[in-house]
């Protein structure tokens, strides 16, 4: 019963210990900036698509597909329930910084984090599930979440969403999954070794992101604390009542919620960074966020599995 919390709980320590060295490489200046740019580009551009492509190396299984689709109508709802509740408590004129408190609150670490922790419990199974959050998300964020930072000037780009990396390895991995052709088993090795590269790079740079906050003004920004909350347990807790009522398979369920409850997304800061808002108070949603998932990640999924059975 409580097989999959424990697992959580013993990837999240290790995870910690990866971002602690992380942390101690930038702080003894080993690693810079540049190196932290560099890594999350290789990450979200080269590692993530190399790891879901690998995920959809399988025979094709149509109850796998129909699992699959429905997952990733269900990322939809997810997403439309995250929206909702950061609109209703952050909405526009609430707060000067509105539109980085509702990105924080919406977008979470469902690569850098979710990943690594799905690979954990249900192998490449996992990363093949967590691909229809992934790229629901990518297509949030490319949307939602442009038009909230840029306001008026916000124009649509479906370019951006379609040659998304993690949506460009999707659409090979789809191509693999339903053809009876696969990757030759060398050409397979290779791109699996560079998915293993997702876990240690992303706590990296998660550690390089920490050693560059002043962790104390962190933890005494309460408002910081709160948009951490939503992000950890309120949206999580309303998207496992929805969750209750999907038909979907447990490893599936759990799979979504892990993308749902994973922290705050680094990609909220970088794109706070880039559209000139709030970076700082971003970056300390994060860090609380990601601090705190240790204890609330392997809860919620406890927690779930437990009442899974009693309403079942």
């Amino acid at each position: 019963m409580f097989t999959n919390g424990l697992i959580v709980l013993n990837q999240m320590v290790i995870m910690a210990l990866l971002v602690a060295a992380g942390y101690a490489l930038y702080r003894y200046r080993i690693f810079n900036n540049d190196t932290t740019q560099s890594m999350s580009n290789l990450l979200s551009k080269f590692v993530i698509p190399c790891a879901i492509v690998a995920s959809f190396q399988r025979a094709f299984d149509i109850n796998m597909a129909k699992t699959l689709g429905i997952t990733f109508l269900s990322a939809i709802l997810m997403f439309l329930v995250a929206v909702t509740i950061s609109r209703f408590l952050y909405g526009p004129g609430k707060f000067d910084n509105y539109a980085d408190r509702q990105m924080c609150a919406i977008f979470s670490n469902n690569g850098f984090m979710a990943l690594p922790l799905l690979n954990a419990m249900f192998g490449d199974y996992g990363v093949f599930l967590a691909t229809g959050h992934i790229v629901c998300m990518a297509v949030v964020v490319w949307t939602y979440g442009v038009f909230l930072l840029e306001g008026d000037k916000y124009q649509f780009s479906l370019k951006k969403i379609l040659l998304n990396p993690g949506i460009v390895g999707m659409y090979i991995g789809v191509a693999l999954f339903c053809s009876p052709v696969k990757l030759p088993d060398t050409v397979y090795t290779t791109v699996s070794y560079i998915a293993q590269l997702n876990t240690p790079i992303a706590m990296f740079v998660l550690g390089c992101f920490l050693a560059q906050l002043n962790l104390i003004d962190s933890l005494k920004n309460w408002a910081a604390w709160r948009v951490s909350l939503v992000r950890l347990l309120l949206i999580p807790a309303v998207s496992m009542l929805v969750l209750y009522f999907i038909p979907l398979e447990m490893t599936a369920k759990i799979t979504l919620l892990v993308g749902v409850a994973a922290p705050t997304a680094i990609i909220s800061a970088m794109f706070a960074q880039i559209y000139k808002t709030d970076y700082l108070f971003s970056t300390q949603v994060i860090a609380l966020s990601t601090i705190s998932s240790i204890i609330t990640l392997p809860g919620l999924i406890t927690f779930f599995e437990i009442s899974s059975q009693w309403i079942g």
